[in-house]
């Protein structure tokens, strides 16, 4: 029984990637982002409430942009995680340029990408990959591209896709390091809307293991907050008729709850904005009227 109510729930957050991947074409159909990518991993388009559409923009703006800066540093190349990468393409839009800026060509400053996720979802990820020559080709040396484990993992030499269970971080660790995963080089550690799915304490365990190993690291957070507010009470309402549960929510519910997750674990500096404050006061005139 309880082995039955732990995989419909897995199946439910598996889910979720299917309905950003959605949300994220519906943004790109309607020119509100750029991606040349996502539409592969589609089978129908939906068109998205304007709301949604805008929210899906800030979200894709905030974490561009963050990966921009961090790949336009000076120093030595850089490597990406995301953890719970789900169809996310932004490697893909790395390599081909679309994250490019200031005429810096960021795929040159990239020393290999790396995205773990349940094995479903990279199975179904890695055989797109596979078939379609436009996202096949931006891999470095197609002719060094492996599947393993039975189509669970595809690796590349600066692009690795793994198969795993963040609630096992031991074993999927274990795989990063196997990989490649640099200790030593600067590293970008992505959880977009997936860390909240976790128990705290696994979330704490996958912080405070970056925190141990990796020397030169930062991490991009994105995550819904405050639930106790009218908006919030809504959300999770919404949610759990869906059987979707926030495990992390409530253990971190607000901007100051989360600068000190990685605060208490010895973190230099961390800083928290909700996505009202993007809206407000990064997004430049011109962006906002278009």
């Amino acid at each position: 029984m309880f082995h039955d109510e732990v995989k419909t729930n897995d199946d439910i957050v598996k889910g979720t990637n299917d309905d950003a991947t959605v949300s994220r074409l519906s943004a790109v159909n309607l020119g509100y982002i750029k991606d040349p990518f996502v539409h592969f991993f589609v089978k129908r388009a939906t068109r998205r409430l304007p709301i949604i559409n805008r929210g899906t923009f800030l979200r894709c703006y905030s974490i561009d942009s963050i990966i921009s800066q961090f790949l336009s540093m000076q120093g030595p190349k850089k490597q990406i995680v995301t953890l719970g990468a789900g169809f996310d393409t932004r490697y893909f839009n790395i390599k081909s340029g679309y994250l490019d800026k200031d005429n810096m060509q960021l795929s040159d400053q990239l020393l290999r990408y790396f995205e773990v996720d349940f094995p479903e979802i990279t199975m179904k990820k890695a055989m797109m990959i596979k078939k379609h020559k436009e996202l096949l080709h931006l891999l470095d040396n197609v002719n060094q591209v492996k599947i393993e484990r039975g189509g669970m993992d595809l690796k590349s030499p600066d692009y690795c896709l793994l198969g795993g269970d963040l609630r096992e971080w031991t074993t999927c660790s274990k795989r990063l390091i196997d990989a490649g995963l640099d200790f030593q080089a600067p590293t970008l550690f992505l959880s977009e809307c997936v860390f909240i799915y976790l128990p705290p304490e696994d979330s704490t365990h996958i912080l405070k293991w970056i925190t141990d190993y990796m020397k030169n690291t930062m991490f991009t957070l994105y995550e819904q907050i405050r639930p106790e507010d009218a908006f919030g009470k809504i959300m999770i309402r919404n949610l759990r008729n869906r059987n979707i549960e926030l495990k992390g929510i409530y253990a971190f519910p607000d901007l100051t709850h989360q600068e000190r997750r990685f605060k208490d674990l010895g973190w230099q500096n961390a800083k928290a904005v909700d996505m009202n404050t993007i809206h407000d006061t990064y997004l430049s005139r011109a962006e906002m009227s278009r």
